[in-house]
């Protein structure tokens, strides 16, 4: 919501919005304001104003003021709003602890820090505060922002900054009660849309670069990285190409590590089509393995994810063994008939014998995953890609081409409208074509152009299958390999 008038003429000015009219955003959102607005009551600045305050300490509104800190214009209002409307009360004070950790950096020293907003509540230096999964925090050392300095303290009160020592806190964990976080959506990051190979170019640095990237992934909860357990690859995963250079100066200029990268590939998903069985039985060949498994594969709705439960008695089989076929279960799920991980479906466990004492953990961790691929081939299983949502902006001496172009890169145009001077596209597209559109658009517009997206979800993938090659595993491979010519 904008709330101010700006007038360039005769020179730069900036009134505050007293149109009733210009206040809609914040009279809809509270249903006692919009009664008196609606039966025509006059409503004072007073409580448009409270309530804009509210919205914005909840998240759910975000004002716009203008100014100019060069020429120091609108500096004076920006901050009397920010006194006014983001101090602590003594009330919140009194109140439940809640806070959450919002970032984490590492010193030169390679003391980890974590930065805490407190909500509501009063953190006292030596608390013992509890965590999720009952887990107990102590309160050893405690700094806090004053006057443009970082300073030891002994108390922190609601809407302060707290600065703690501390090794096992992570990015958006929660102090005290979750319940009383004003905006929990926020906690959600995005899912990563990119992945690719590196290694240092030197490879003496492997153990440095290990290190840089597990501090960088602490700090930044968009990227994720793995050592691959076979090939002992660094895979790393990202939201796109700005944030993977920003990571390679990281390691640059802090770490003075120097890396390969090869070329990002969009990360796509599989989905069983439907539910199949199979099941491979003890001293029957060319099973090599003293087990029996027999596991069920069933399609779940759109985000679900993967669940895995077990219908064989712990009774008979302990849960050692158990824990082995979840084991292998996960080894094949990594990497479906097409390469890429499955998701959206549940893996039941629904036969299983062993033979005493020969049989071990291990032959049921050798055999879930032949077991488990076999069941997926008679499932077979659906490919999908990242699709992104897209507002593009561009000057409307472009519409045709920018409209009639969008086939090309497999964007569906949703919807249209001319405003101004320019015109604005919304619609969808799948992510591994959003570079080369942007360039283009960016190309025959002179940079005139602004495309905003945004992900949408995962759909079947239009064209041909994109197969990654599955990682190798010597003794998986050969009895993967026998099981093929029978079936």
């Amino acid at each position: 919501m904008v709330m101010q008038d700006v007038s360039l003429t005769p020179e730069v000015s900036l009134t505050d919005i007293e149109d009733i009219e210009k206040w809609d955003s914040i009279i809809a959102g509270n249903d006692e304001l919009l009664e008196k607005y609606i039966a025509g009551e006059p409503l004072k600045i007073q409580d448009l104003q409270r309530e804009k305050c509210r919205r914005m300490q909840n998240g759910s509104l975000f004002p716009i003021y203008h100014g100019s800190a060069k020429n120091n214009i609108g500096t004076e209002k920006l901050i009397e709003v920010i006194a006014e409307t983001f101090t602590s009360g003594a009330d919140n004070d009194q109140s439940e602890l809640c806070g959450s950790v919002f970032k984490i950096e590492y010193t030169d020293q390679k003391k980890r820090l974590v930065y805490l907003r407190l909500y509501s509540g009063t953190l006292h230096l030596r608390d013992t505060i509890l965590l999720p999964q009952n887990q107990k925090l102590k309160i050893t050392e405690m700094r806090i922002p004053s006057n443009g300095e970082i300073i030891p303290a002994d108390t922190a009160c609601c809407g302060e900054i707290v600065i703690l020592t501390n090794d096992t806190l992570k990015l958006n964990d929660t102090l005290g009660n979750v319940e009383l976080l004003p905006r929990k959506a926020w906690e959600k990051n995005p899912i990563p849309l990119l992945r690719t190979t590196v290694e240092p170019q030197n490879q003496e640095q492997r153990d440095l670069l290990l290190n840089a990237l597990t501090e960088i992934a602490d700090t930044d909860p968009l990227l994720h990285y793995y050592v691959d357990t076979i090939t002992h690859e660094i895979i790393i995963s990202f939201l796109g190409k700005v944030q993977l250079e920003v990571v390679c100066s990281l390691l640059v200029e802090r770490y003075h590590v120097n890396i390969n990268v090869k070329e990002p590939t969009v990360i796509y998903l599989e989905r069983p089509l439907k539910t199949a069985s199979y099941t491979i039985h003890i001293e029957v060949p060319p099973n090599p393995f003293w087990a029996s498994i027999g596991l069920t594969v069933t399609p779940l709705p759109a985000g679900s994810g993967t669940r895995f439960k077990s219908k064989v008695s712990l009774g008979y089989l302990n849960q050692s063994f158990q824990n082995a076929v979840m084991e292998g279960v996960r080894y094949v799920m990594e990497q479906g008939l097409y390469g890429w991980e499955v998701t959206d479906c549940e893996i039941c466990f629904d036969y299983g014998v062993y033979y005493s004492p020969v049989s071990t953990p291990a032959d049921f961790r050798s055999l879930a995953p032949i077991v488990l691929e076999q069941a997926l081939k008679r499932a077979g299983t659906q490919l999908l890609e990242p699709y992104l949502s897209f507002t593009l902006f561009a000057p409307q001496e472009y519409i045709s081409r920018a409209y009639n172009d969008a086939p090309k890169y497999c964007a569906v145009i949703e919807s249209t409208l001319l405003k101004n001077d320019e015109v604005i596209f919304t619609g969808e597209i799948p992510a591994r074509c959003i570079g080369e559109y942007r360039n283009d658009l960016n190309f025959y517009t002179n940079g005139r152009s602004v495309c905003l997206t945004e992900l949408k979800g995962y759909q079947e993938i239009s064209g041909e299958p994109v197969l990654q090659p599955r990682r190798p595993n010597s003794r998986l491979d050969k009895v993967r390999h026998m099981f093929q010519k029978i079936t």
